[in-house]
């Protein structure tokens, strides 16, 4: 329990996940497009997934 507790709490977890909330509220309340806001949170899930594949593979 513990573990996936300290798993879920990584910075790269949360940071991913406010850029996303982040873009997702500015682009309900109109403040940008929602093309912008798609292709952002695009980039940064891209970013996140392939950071972690990359550390989880062994050498």
């Amino acid at each position: 329990m513990k573990e996936k507790l300290h798993a879920l709490l990584e910075v790269r977890k949360i940071g991913a996940l406010l850029v996303v909330m982040l873009f997702l509220v500015l682009s309900a309340l109109g403040k940008i497009d929602a093309d912008k806001s798609y292709s952002i949170i695009i980039m940064v899930v891209t970013f996140y997934f392939g950071k972690s594949t990359a550390l989880d593979r062994p050498e």
